[in-house]
């Protein structure tokens, strides 16, 4: 498995694993227990991830750098 996303927001991990599998790419959040338990993640633990298999994951980085880039935008207006 690799990673393609790390953040410390609950919400964030939710909306970019969505966009992810919407291109029919499998996602996990790989702290998922501890989003239940423990809802604002332990910074040291490196946040929320997102992963998906390797031959995916250059797909993904893909997905992901146009959620960035469409946030980016989005906070300069």
């Amino acid at each position: 498995m690799a990673e393609v996303f790390a953040t410390m927001f609950q919400d964030e991990a939710l909306v970019v694993k969505s966009l992810i599998e919407s291109t029919g790419i499998e996602a996990e959040i790989s702290s998922e227990h501890f989003i239940d338990v423990y809802p604002i993640f332990f910074p040291q633990e490196g946040g929320i991830k997102i992963v998906v298999s390797e031959e995916d994951a250059e797909d993904a980085r893909a997905v992901v750098a146009q959620f960035r880039e469409t946030k980016k935008e989005a906070a300069k207006k």
